[in-house]
């Protein structure tokens, strides 16, 4: 599994992880241009992973986190857990965390977008529906990596099964689900890194393609599945193929967890934006690259790496919104100081010229593991980056000591 998490947690099997988003009535509601990272989960203690956040732009931020070690006072609820928190001040206070489903069954990868779900909430967080089981019609196994988009009342969610990658449709407002294998050939390893949906409803999702399993040490590829037709079909194109192996952690690591990584996103035109880590050689400091797509995915641009940064630092873990046309946002981490930290560029034409680099995270005390030059490792799997409908970026991200931890989920908006 990308996340590598479930191989120092003592389960058999994992349910898949439960994709999760919100539908709402719209209704009106000193240096950095974005706010103090909070700390979010269950600090300073945490064991806080895999972080999402998505916002309506008017008032209500809705951030998820996975949450291992068990949840307090939820004697019924399973390790891990997903647990949610809802801000209805833009994000500058959440209520405490709880439970977004108490169940025995293991939960991971959350999910969260602004729409119809496949579990759901119809008064602003305050309540969620029961969980439905999106795979329910495919051969059960061990899955990995859901990615979802949703555009009205359509849900989709990706996922992986082996070297099987799946996408499960909803047309009833996550209700109920049909699914479609997605690949007939082996073309590796799939992980989805995320999926979105264009204002005419294409879906689009991107995949991480892993050549060999073992240790992940060969040659990876990122692929991008497009369906125009509700998720009865899909092509699939190829952002970039032949990417080295990521470098081995310098202590324990999940499988694959410096390999590739890419995150996907539309503009209002249409237009497609791809960022993903991966090295020059095989086990070299991994570099964020971009690439887009105007004509739907057929041809791609040349790739350009994203960070203005020269040293041979690591560079991973991408996340990419857009807005407007050729309105896209890209962040990452890096260890550039000697520790990581999540950086933020801009662009407004599309990716040929970009802002300078900004600096999302900062110190904060009463943290061992958070120096005053950043945070000794990426602990929470992915960045989430989400641009709402006011034009505000949201960001989720995680920090620890190491891949083990504990570590603590962040936000920070702007």
């Amino acid at each position: 599994m990308k996340s590598g998490r479930l191989s120092r947690a003592a389960v058999g099997t994992i349910s898949f992880g439960l994709a999760v988003a919100v539908i709402l009535s719209i209704v009106a509601g000193a240096g950095s241009p974005f706010t103090t990272p909070m700390p979010m989960g269950y600090p300073p203690g945490g064991d806080d992973w895999e972080p999402a956040v998505a916002s309506d732009g008017v008032g209500n931020v809705y951030y998820l986190t996975t949450h291992f070690g068990g949840v307090p006072g939820c004697g019924a609820c399973a390790d891990p857990t997903i647990v949610v928190q809802v801000s209805h001040d833009a994000g500058r206070t959440f209520d405490a965390p709880r439970p977004l489903t108490v169940s025995l069954a293991t939960q991971y990868d959350p999910q969260v977008k602004i729409n119809a779900v496949v579990q759901r909430s119809n008064d602003l967080g305050a309540s969620w529906s029961a969980p439905v089981a999106v795979n329910a019609d495919v051969k059960q196994g061990p899955t990995d990596k859901d990615g979802l988009a949703v555009s009205g009342d359509d849900v989709y969610v990706g996922f992986d099964v082996a070297q099987k990658f799946f996408v499960s449709a909803s047309h009833d407002g996550g209700r109920t689900f049909s699914t479609t294998q997605i690949n007939q050939n082996t073309l590796g390893w799939p992980l989805n890194g995320g999926a979105t949906a264009t204002a005419d409803g294409t879906v689009y999702m991107v995949w991480e393609l892993v050549h060999k399993s073992g240790q992940a040490q060969g040659p990876q590829d990122v692929a991008v599945t497009k369906s125009a037709d509700g998720g009865a079909t899909w092509t699939l194109s190829y952002v970039d193929t032949g990417l080295p192996p990521g470098p081995a952690c310098v202590t324990f690591c999940g499988w694959d967890f410096l390999g590739t990584g890419a995150a996907i996103a539309t503009d209002l035109s249409g237009n497609v934006y791809v960022t993903y880590n991966a090295p020059l050689t095989d086990n070299g400091p991994p570099h964020v690259w971009y690439r887009s797509s105007t004509d739907g995915g057929v041809t791609w641009s040349a790739r350009i790496e994203v960070s203005a940064d020269a040293t041979p630092s690591f560079h991973v873990f991408p996340g990419v919104a857009a807005g407007g046309a050729g309105d896209v946002r890209v962040a990452w981490m890096d260890n550039r100081t000697g520790a990581y930290n999540v950086w933020y560029r801009s662009s407004s034409d599309g990716g040929q010229t970009w802002s300078a680099e900004i600096k999302v995270s900062s110190f904060r005390s009463g943290y061992a593991y958070v120096t005053h030059h950043g945070f000794a490792f990426p602990y929470g799997d992915y960045i989430t980056l989400a641009l709402d409908p006011a034009g505000n970026v949201q960001f989720a991200w995680a920090e620890g000591p190491d891949y083990n931890g504990p570590g603590n989920t962040l936000f920070s908006h702007g």
